[in-house]
């Protein structure tokens, strides 16, 4: 008999809340640690990205939520007032989009599964996480060259993990969960800041690159290592949503 699971449970809940808080905390430091002037909220590195992009694909919409919501506190925290509500719709589309690419594609999840060449995807994986620490050093010391280098070899990187292990799960995720997400976010963000008047419009592009960067850059070196190494073990938990809620 074909195993059928629960509906929302308090569990899904109880995730929701933490990640929030999780994302909220990241979103946070990352603003601190690694602006990108003159647009406030906005970060080279933003690490909230890889907590509810990857939430998204595991809880469904309470990841997505988890994302919207950890933005409107980080809008409020920058000074966005009631605007935040509006803003913080950038990060409900980075989870939603790679979402409902996977539920109309009817695609698994799971883009660690069934990989044609592990040993070299690993390596590659390995060589992303070093990118990300070059980039978050670059970051630091202001080294604007060198955090485009890094941008260059994280899609570099992101192409070349596609190539050695082709899938339609794994073509979603690269073009939906990283290009896709960080796209449509970037776009989103940066044309909300400046029609809110926190930002002057002749600044969109350094806006657009830097958030488009740094999401990218997080969501390459860390979303899909804990795509590849979580997916598995989370869908066999109750927790795991295959649908929209449950």
């Amino acid at each position: 008999m074909e195993e059928v699971k629960p509906g929302v449970t308090w569990r899904h809940l109880v995730v929701t809340a933490l990640a929030t808080g999780v994302a909220t905390i990241l979103a946070i430091y990352a603003v601190i640690a690694a602006p990108v002037a003159p647009f406030p909220g906005v970060s080279g590195l933003y690490l909230a990205a890889a907590v509810y992009v990857p939430l998204s694909l595991w809880l469904g919409m309470w990841g997505v939520l988890a994302g919207y919501i950890s933005c409107v506190i980080l809008g409020f925290v920058s000074g966005f007032g009631i605007w935040s509500f509006y803003w913080a719709l950038a990060d409900l589309f980075e989870g939603l989009v790679p979402l409902l690419a996977f539920r109309i594609a009817k695609a698994d999840v799971d883009i660690g599964k069934d990989l044609k060449r592990p040993k070299e995807l690993y390596l590659l994986l390995a060589v992303l996480i070093i990118n990300i620490i070059i980039s978050a050093i670059a970051t630091a010391l202001t080294l604007t060259i060198i955090w485009i280098i890094t941008l260059i070899i994280a899609i570099a990187l992101l192409i070349a993990m596609y190539a050695i292990n082709p899938s339609k799960s794994w073509l979603l995720y690269v073009v939906f969960g990283v290009f896709g997400a960080a796209f449509i976010s970037a776009v989103f963000g940066i044309s909300g800041i400046i029609l809110a008047g926190f930002a002057p419009a002749e600044s969109f592009w350094i806006g657009f690159i830097g958030w488009f960067a740094g999401d990218l850059i997080v969501l390459s070196a860390i979303a899909t290592p804990m795509m590849v190494a979580l997916t598995g073990r989370l869908k066999e938990t109750s927790i795991f949503v295959d649908n929209w809620f449950s």
